[in-house]
């Protein structure tokens, strides 16, 4: 068995340290990282398919009972995701703690579904403010409901920034309960927000300028679907062919294997940020008392 390679954590960093030990935390280890998470990898992968499929066929489905029932496979989908999420997760961290992998899985699951209300919440939030619209003021204009979902697309984003570190800090540290994560140490990713805001911009424009090209050709489907749908609103017949649906799952699945090493890179950013906040926390403190 592979031993972990792996720098302390708790060490005050710059971002560019975080991006680098981040790196070399991935790539000194990336045996280790295949043989503990091929599992969930491949499952995600297979989630994400059904999801993109799911997605791209509601754009240009007129019948609202095949409508409602895609709107069904896909939220099936993404709570998949987040389990299969939670459970790669929670490998990660028992690996990175030197811990058996099953307390730390269960520990993931508890914060996965704490994610998956929240989820769903913005789900009735969205549906109630749509179907409102529609039933009593006669606005069923899509672009209307997609700037609503924009809308609270981003105020989640903004919402969920500070539980970069809560989210990471209860996953590390065993004694912490699941309440902290929206409690004291909600408030201090919070006091962070820019520093984590930074941290998650860079990686995220690094990541996607990677994934730009490893999901190229789902890309390509996507877009060409997205066509295809904006025809058939306006009246015109569909362009894209039967088997589209199985094209982009297999697309979606490819992308998202492509993509594993990724996400996390990501991970182990947000992992050696929680450190990193911790310990000028710890410092300042130390320095007020000293």
């Amino acid at each position: 068995m592979n031993k972990l390679k792996i720098e302390n954590h708790m060490k005050s960093r710059s971002l560019s340290a975080i991006t680098a030990t981040a790196y070399r935390l991935l790539s000194q280890n990336m045996k280790l990282w295949m043989r503990r998470l091929w599992p969930w990898v491949i499952g995600f992968a297979v989630a994400s398919g059904i999801v993109y499929s799911a997605c791209t066929m509601i754009m240009s489905e007129k019948n609202p009972t095949t409508t409602l029932v895609l709107w069904g496979i896909a939220f099936v989908a993404v709570l998949a995701e987040i389990f299969l999420y939670a459970c790669a997760s929670g490998s990660i961290m028992a690996a990175l703690k030197g811990q058996k992998t099953k307390p730390n899985i269960m520990r993931a699951l508890r914060l996965a579904l704490l994610f998956a209300l929240i989820y769903i919440a913005f789900l009735i939030v969205y549906y109630a403010i749509s179907i409102s619209l529609v039933l009593i003021w006669n606005i069923g204009a899509l672009y209307i409901h997609i700037l609503i979902a924009f809308g609270l697309m981003l105020l989640g984003m903004i919402i969920m920034l500070p539980v970069c570190y809560s989210g990471m800090r209860y996953l590390a540290e065993d004694d912490l309960k699941l309440g902290s994560v929206f409690g004291k140490n909600y408030l201090i990713g919070l006091r962070h927000f820019w520093r984590l805001f930074l941290t998650v911009f860079v990686v995220m424009l690094i990541s996607m300028l990677f994934a730009s090209l490893l999901a190229a050709p789902l890309g390509v489907i996507v877009m060409a679907s997205m066509q295809d749908a904006l025809g058939i609103y306006l009246g015109d017949p569909s362009g894209m062919p039967a088997t589209q649906p199985l094209l982009i799952f297999l697309a979606a699945f490819i992308a998202t294997i492509a993509c594993t090493f990724i996400w996390l890179w990501q991970f182990f950013c947000i992992y050696y940020q929680y450190g990193s906040i911790t310990t000028r926390i710890k410092e300042y403190e130390k320095a007020i008392n000293d």
